[in-house]
């Protein structure tokens, strides 16, 4: 008897424990979130819109602001709301602050969140609100005023673009991009596929080379074979159209000739014949007749 009532009084002191700290729990989180959204609500800072990715598979994608490089002092707040944040809902919610890190980009703070139209470019945002839903802490954004060309070019440095790549850094980040690609290709699987991939390729050139150079050898045949055909049958015609083109020439020179022949042709030059000048007399004499 005695035994079931100290076990009966543990496991009510056991859950009055559990309730008071989900309570105490309950009472910081409201304290974080009260302390978050007066800390960063209605704040004016200006940013960058870079793109549109995929922030978690629970949530899916979110607009990417990246803060002013001259925002100290609301990067300062956002920090120190992602540190407040972090301390109650870790693990469990996905916070809308990181690092440009995070997104690919240079350093900085980035912030995840919903904006209508997309806004590239430079832009005065508002910090409308902060969310807390199921899985996410979102900020919500308000577009203000977007930032001319003009005023791109005056300020460089409060749109974080003064510093220009050195040839150095680029060439660091080039060879940080290169020794992680080749992290990532020589490993076991990579390996293993590069070795399928090689020996694949080997067989299929070999069979392609085959079936080319029979098909190249069927091909020169019937080429050949069809050529000597066409020069048999056409062999009769081609002499019979060069016989009817030398009787075209011919013909051609032979009307030339006709037109410049002269019509009339010179008269014989008739000549008397003379015996040593004299003219001969013949006498008819009847005694050489019988």
């Amino acid at each position: 008897m005695n035994d079931s009532y100290g076990s009966f009084n543990s496991t009510t002191t056991t859950s009055s424990q559990a309730s008071q700290l989900k309570i105490v729990e309950n009472a910081d989180m409201l304290k974080v979130k009260e302390y978050v959204k007066s800390l960063l609500k209605t704040r004016i800072f200006l940013g960058r819109y870079l793109e549109r990715l995929l922030a978690d598979q629970r949530i899916g994608y979110r607009d990417i602001v990246k803060l002013s490089p001259a925002e100290t002092d609301l990067k300062r707040d956002l920090l120190d709301a992602q540190s407040k944040l972090r301390s109650v809902f870790s693990g469990t919610h996905w916070i809308g602050i990181t690092d440009s890190e995070a997104a690919g980009h240079s350093s900085g703070i980035c912030l995840w969140t919903e904006i209508e139209n997309q806004p590239f470019g430079v832009f005065w945002f508002q910090i409308k609100s902060v969310k807390f839903r199921d899985f996410e802490v979102i900020i919500q954004l308000k577009c203000l005023r977007h930032i001319t060309d003009a005023f791109m070019e005056v300020e460089p440095i409060i749109l974080g673009r003064a510093e220009k790549p050195t040839i150095e850094s680029t060439l660091n980040d080039t060879a940080k991009v290169v020794i992680s690609s080749t992290k990532s290709i020589f490993t076991v699987d990579g390996l293993k596929d590069g070795v399928t991939f090689i020996f694949v390729f080997i067989i299929a050139v070999f069979t392609g080379s085959n079936a080319f150079v029979q098909f190249l050898g069927n091909f020169v045949l019937a080429l050949v074979r069809e050529m000597s055909n066409l020069v048999t049958k056409s062999t009769p015609l081609l002499l019979g159209c060069l016989d009817f083109l030398s009787k075209i020439v011919g013909g051609f020179y032979i009307l030339i000739a006709m037109i410049f022949k002269p019509s009339n042709p010179n008269p014989l030059n008739r000549r008397t014949i003379a015996y040593n000048n004299r003219p001969q007399t013949t006498y008819y004499n009847d005694k050489n007749f019988d």
